[in-house]
């Protein structure tokens, strides 16, 4: 790496951290106004279980932070070497734009994946302990009585492709209501068993009062059969009650591949995922942003008249204001099956990557 590459990047990395560091120190500032005040207030809890709480929020808020700081940065750093002239001598000596802004954009490249994977495997580990830490440690719900507690909808997938569908389920008597239960393998329902009932004993689950059915199978020659029963037991179902109790975790708070494989099986049970698929893609167009924002930032800062800080600091609002804007009017679109989920999550970085590649080819090199 040459020497002009690393003072452009130390210029860049230097502009990053602080602005990182102040967007997330703004908007913890105002969110621990907002709520966390009111928390303390209302619990009577200490500050440092509250500190704890915002400590696991920390990851999100630099992830919302990133695009805005990677725009920031950009105009700063780049529009430094414009405003003292720097940017002159370097084309002066033959360099064009696209090589003075090959290290940025290598490092913003760089900066994109690292966020995406800092996602995967942080994010989603601190968004599962941040609600622990409010649900026991701050509204102590571990205290409320296990018969208060009846879950509806509930959808547990097992091994070997069962999956137990139910529309109620009492946690402390261990009794499910209006029950279904598929095998699904190859992405095609084998068996359906439905059943009034689904009670836990010593010996595993027990249906009560249902149909079994085994779909045709074209292609083994299988024919459809149906058979009824008052009990049956299902040894296949090696989903625990404690499986059954658990809450579905939120889009945030699941790998890639687990919400993936939630689609899919919701999918296959005829469940609509309009919204599930917008938040799997965004897990990948929303670090991309960070490279997206970058590419129009450099154009932009390359023009020594919009290059002061005040300049620049202005346009990184207005642009991450229109591009926020866009990302929830597409993830609500999406949301309510109006457009495809990858262009609902992708609208903002489409939108701004042909501004961006347009603004750098008429960008003066």
């Amino acid at each position: 790496m040459k020497t002009l590459d690393i003072y452009i990047l130390k210029k860049f990395m230097k502009s990053l951290l602080g602005a990182i560091f102040a967007f997330s120190a703004i908007v913890l500032v105002v969110d621990f106004v907002e709520r966390g005040w009111r928390m303390i207030e209302r619990y009577q809890i200490g500050f440092d279980i509250v500190a704890l709480y915002y400590v696991n929020y920390m990851p999100f808020y630099i992830i919302l932070a990133f695009p805005v700081a990677m725009l920031v940065s950009t105009l700063f750093s780049m529009g430094s070497l414009a405003k003292n002239r720097e940017l002159d001598v370097m084309k002066a000596s033959g360099l064009s734009l696209y090589r003075v802004a090959l290290p940025i954009l290598v490092a913003a490249f760089i900066l994109s994946l690292a966020v995406m994977f800092f996602a995967e495997f942080v994010l989603t580990d601190c968004e599962r302990r941040k609600d622990e830490i409010k649900t026991v440690l701050i509204e102590k719900k571990n205290d409320i009585p296990k018969s208060k507690i009846i879950r509806t909808n509930i959808k547990v997938p097992g091994e070997q492709g069962w999956i137990i569908l139910g529309k109620k389920y009492n946690v402390e008597t261990e009794i499910g209501q209006d029950i279904k239960v598929h095998q699904v393998m190859e992405n095609k329902i084998r068996k359906t068993y439905v059943a009034e009932k689904i009670i836990h004993s010593d010996s595993g689950w027990v249906l009560i009062k249902g149909v079994a059915q085994t779909h045709a199978d074209v292609e083994k020659n299988l024919p459809e059969s149906f058979v009824t029963f008052d009990t049956l037991w299902t040894p296949f179902l090696i989903q625990t009650p404690e499986m059954m109790a658990e809450l579905p975790l939120p889009p945030r708070q699941e790998s890639f591949f687990d919400l993936l494989r939630k689609i899919k099986e919701k999918e296959i049970v005829g469940e609509p995922a309009h919204k599930d698929w917008v938040e799997l893609y965004l897990k990948i167009t929303f670090p991309f942003a960070n490279f997206i924002l970058v590419l129009i930032g450099l154009p932009l800062a390359a023009n020594p008249r919009r290059s002061g800080p005040s300049v620049g600091f202005g346009l990184s609002i207005i642009i991450s204001f229109i591009f926020f804007v866009l990302i929830r009017t597409g993830q609500s679109l999406g949301n309510n099956g109006k457009i495809p989920p990858l262009l609902a999550a992708s609208v903002g970085d489409i939108f701004f990557l042909l501004i961006g590649t347009v603004l750098f080819i008429k960008a003066r090199k």
